[in-house]
């Protein structure tokens, strides 16, 4: 009786719904159940476990730890003696005498964002008279006033498991036990043949004629060499047949295993240097695809195969870019990611010397995309089969992680991927603004796969008219550069490390100038011009010591002026500065020249040391996982992140310890990728482009 009395009293006490208040009377029973019971003379339970949960002020605001996350999992495990509804944890973002921070609160999941918004706008929720949203002590901050920036973010648990979810989720865990149940398999049939082996020759009736007789042995020297012959003549046929007998490649190291497709046990013997000088061939160098990208948090690391003499069977020649801002991000590989069609390309338009007709040289040069697929040239097609597994991976498991209080990153991942996914299945999602884009990272190769569109006609004139290829070259560097500038001045973009989303400029930096083609097509020209000029090139070209110093000296100096300019010139001032705009568009070019000069002088002979560090055999485990690495390590560094139930304090250590962490992670994650996603398909590839083969004959 007591209970309902006092009940009745704190429904007296608080607003009424019907006039101040826009909330459905379902909230707002369960949001005075709940406080009455907090409230109570003997609190109950289920209430003060809410309440516990709410986040409350702490030390070291002066610091800067001013959010207020409270425990999102204590709050979403609560639930009501009367079954009428459950915790459900809210954060709002609230600004306070200029400082931005966050509070976390508890409230029944009956109540929608914009009803929660509201109760807290009217200070409904309160403990005796202590208010949830408790601001600053004024001795800290001069104005103690709160004022609500937007809608409250609220989360009851694990997110809404729909048809795409549950398909995406039945698909990561498919792919995950077909690998398995392959090698299961492949491995009892290897049992068998054994003990087959043990077994006379002779066939026994009851095998005779049947498939599950295996003779003992029947592969000879003569035999594996003609399976290496046959897995290496697409790359034979690219190759200029007058130079392939001063260029002997090791077929161990070009060879891919074969087998079958879903086994963990194929493909992955890579090249073994033999040798300390990396030689690589500039045929090679001016078509051979990229075979990966090693990401790291403060840099990027490309490793490019480059197949050597028979002195030495194999070398990982890998190009480093140093640490820098936003400023040079991925400029080095888009430089390195002209190489295989260059070749392809030139190869096809060589053919018809006479009566050149350009559409028929255009389906040509489609067919020599495809045949020469398993060799890894022209890997876009390749690398969409993990690409679009990674999606999956990503809203399978993202659906069922018990998150904490920073899950809105994680669900706004799952719901851009639910609308435009198909943005990343056509290559076409770096037209999409990253905050709505799914596995916004993957831009990169929807731009370089667009890229490619202009390389036939760049080729072609490489081969018949190279002062067209100038005027050419020259028409699409002044095109993207003014494109840049252009967009640079219009929105005042900032030079380096934008962060700060609620100014326009920044916002704008992301939506129309980072992740478009346009804006990236500079490095991508100067890396197939130079894989073209050292294609056509016969003889060396630096031919003395002075000339390749003057050389990496004029590189270093643009590095560092690219990452000095960075921070001189950061805008200060109310106006744009036209050095800014310049820079905007010159920098990733300028870099990429600099990572081309490395290149040609490794090519000449004159990378010293770096081409030695460059060609250790060490990079070549992690160059063939590199590009699952790519694509799965953001979504473990969301993962990690949107696990934790509190900001964590920096230091560095901590972060020294976070990077570790995230890279081993991602090496062990992104080599499980490889072997169970991306090699069985790049299997079931070669084997389809080895019939198309039959039809189109280089």
């Amino acid at each position: 009786m007591a209970a309902s009395v006092f009940k009745l009293f704190v429904m007296l006490l608080l607003p009424c719904p019907s006039f101040t208040i826009n909330v459905t009377p379902g909230c707002w029973e369960d949001v005075t159940e709940f406080l009455s019971d907090l409230n109570a003379e003997n609190p109950k339970a289920y209430a003060l476990k809410m309440y516990d949960s709410v986040g409350k002020p702490s030390s070291s605001i002066l610091s800067g730890n001013v959010d207020r996350l409270g425990s999102y999992t204590e709050c979403v495990s609560v639930k009501a003696p009367s079954r009428r509804f459950g915790g459900q944890y809210c954060k709002f973002q609230v600004q306070q005498d200029g400082i931005d921070y966050y509070i976390g609160i508890c409230v029944p999941d009956s109540c929608h964002e914009e009803e929660v918004t509201e109760l807290a706008m009217e200070d409904v929720f309160k403990f005796r008279t202590i208010s949830f949203l408790l601001p600053i002590p004024s001795p800290l901050v001069l104005n103690s006033t709160v004022s609500f920036t937007e809608v409250a973010r609220c989360s009851k648990g694990l997110f809404h498991i729909d048809a795409f979810a549950g398909i995406c989720l039945s698909l990561s865990i498919f792919f995950i036990i077909l690998p398995v149940v392959g090698t299961i398999y492949s491995a009892s049939l290897g049992r068998m043949a054994k003990h087959n082996e043990l077994l006379p020759d002779r066939p026994t009736s009851e095998n005779y004629g049947s498939t599950s007789y295996i003779p003992k042995k029947l592969s000879t020297s003569e035999t594996e060499r003609k399976d290496s012959d046959e897995s290496l003549s697409p790359l034979l046929n690219m190759l200029d047949k007058s130079k392939l007998e001063h260029w002997p490649c090791s077929s161990s190291s070009a060879s891919a295993a074969q087998g079958d497709f879903f086994t963990l046990s194929n493909g992955w013997a890579g090249p073994v240097s033999a040798g300390k000088q990396a030689s690589i061939h500039p045929e090679l160098l001016a078509y051979y695809y990229i075979r990966g990208i090693v990401w790291k948090q403060n840099g990027r690391q490309v490793s490019v195969h480059a197949c050597l003499d028979s002195s030495a069977h194999g070398h990982q020649l890998s190009m480093p870019a140093p640490s820098q801002r936003y400023l040079g991000q991925h400029p080095e590989m888009f430089f390195l990611a002209k190489k295989s069609p260059s070749h392809l390309a030139d190869k096809t338009f060589s053919r018809s010397r006479q009566g050149f007709k350009w559409h028929q040289s255009t389906e040509s040069f489609v067919d020599n995309f495809w045949a020469h697929q398993p060799n890894d040239s022209m890997a876009e097609f390749r690398l969409q089969p993990l690409h679009m597994y990674s999606v999956c991976l990503l809203v399978g498991l993202y659906s069922v992680v018990p998150w904490g209080a920073l899950w809105e990153f994680s669900k706004l991942e799952v719901d851009n991927c639910r609308q435009v996914w198909w943005t990343n299945l056509l290559l076409i999602n770096n037209f999409v603004a990253g905050s709505k884009s799914c596995n916004e990272w993957t831009w990169y190769l929807a731009s370089d796969f667009q890229f490619y569109f202009t390389t036939p006609l760049l080729v072609f004139f490489s081969s018949r008219a190279k002062h067209w290829l100038i005027v050419l070259g020259t028409s699409l560097f002044l095109a993207t550069f003014t494109v840049t500038a252009l967009l640079s001045s219009l929105y005042k973009l900032p030079v380096a490390n934008p962060h700060d989303m609620r100014k326009m400029s920044t916002v704008m930096y992301f939506a129309e100038y980072y992740s478009k083609p346009y804006c990236r097509y500079g490095p991508f020209l100067i890396g197939i011009l130079l894989g073209l000029f050292l294609y056509h090139q016969q003889t060396p070209v630096l031919r003395s010591k002075v000339q390749a110093s003057v050389g990496w000296l004029s590189a270093m100096f643009s590095m560092f002026m690219v990452v000095t300019l960075a921070y001189t010139l950061e805008d200060t001032s109310g106006s744009y500065l036209p050095a800014a705009a310049i820079y905007q568009a010159l920098h990733r070019t300028v870099w990429a020249m600099a990572v081309g000069w490395i290149i040609f002088a490794c090519e000449e002979g004159y990378g010293g040391f770096i081409n030695e560090i460059l060609s250790w055999s060490v990079w070549t485990v992690v160059a063939k996982i590199s590009y699952a690495c790519y694509l799965v390590h953001p979504m473990l560094i969301l993962l990690y992140n949107g696990l934790q139930e509190t900001f964590m304090h920096y230091s560095d250590i901590n972060m020294l310890y976070l990077f570790l962490g995230h890279c081993l992670t991602t090496l062990v994650v992104g080599l499980a990728l490889t072997v169970m996603i991306e090699m069985p398909f790049q299997e079931l590839r070669r084997s389809w482009a080895h019939t198309r083969q039959d039809v189109v004959r280089l």
